[in-house]
């Protein structure tokens, strides 16, 4: 996956001046496009609006203004929305690299290889109760319990689904 990291600070810091460019920048062109001419055309009656009254055409700058304003608002948030949505994306994909590099040298039986892996992955979510129940089972295979049971434990509290808990149980009972 490539880095979007600069792409992304820039897109950030320019969509938040002016809707659409930071999605035109990610790759959301149509979509950018949209905000970007209905943005640009209420703002522009926004402030043509005094002008035509001049002439003789009366434009609702109040509403305008709204209109533009709404857009805006709308336009930061779908932008905010991307953007949380690739940094997720991004950080699963590192985490699921690492966790398979752990599970190579798991296999291997290079558990303390595995045990830096897996906490590398713990860096990068700290209550992930995958990393702790295989942080746990390599304890175990070197015949460290207390060290084992402390993340088996861990797993448990910090499983939501309780996914581990059968797997914890037997683990903690024949630790």
């Amino acid at each position: 996956m490539p880095d979007f990291s600069r792409t992304t600070k820039v897109a950030a810091c320019l969509g938040f001046l002016v809707p659409g460019i930071g999605h035109v920048m990610l790759g959301r062109i149509g979509r950018g496009l949209w905000f970007f001419v209905w943005f640009a055309f209420f703002a522009n009656a926004t402030a043509v609006s005094p002008i035509l009254g001049t002439l003789g055409t009366r434009v609702d700058q109040r509403g305008c203004a709204v209109a533009a304003g709404v857009i805006w608002l709308y336009a930061t948030l779908d932008l905010l929305r991307i953007l949380v949505w690739r940094r997720r994306k991004a950080l699963d994909e590192r985490k699921r690299e690492r966790f398979l590099s752990a599970f190579g040298y798991y296999l291997r039986g290079e558990y303390p290889r595995a045990r830096i892996k897996l906490r590398s992955v713990l860096k990068l979510d700290r209550d992930d109760p995958d990393a702790h129940f295989h942080i746990g089972m390599t304890y175990k295979r070197e015949g460290m319990p207390r060290l084992a049971k402390r993340h088996f434990r861990k797993a448990l509290v910090l499983d939501p689904w309780r996914k581990w808990e059968t797997d914890v149980k037997r683990e903690l009972k024949n630790a």
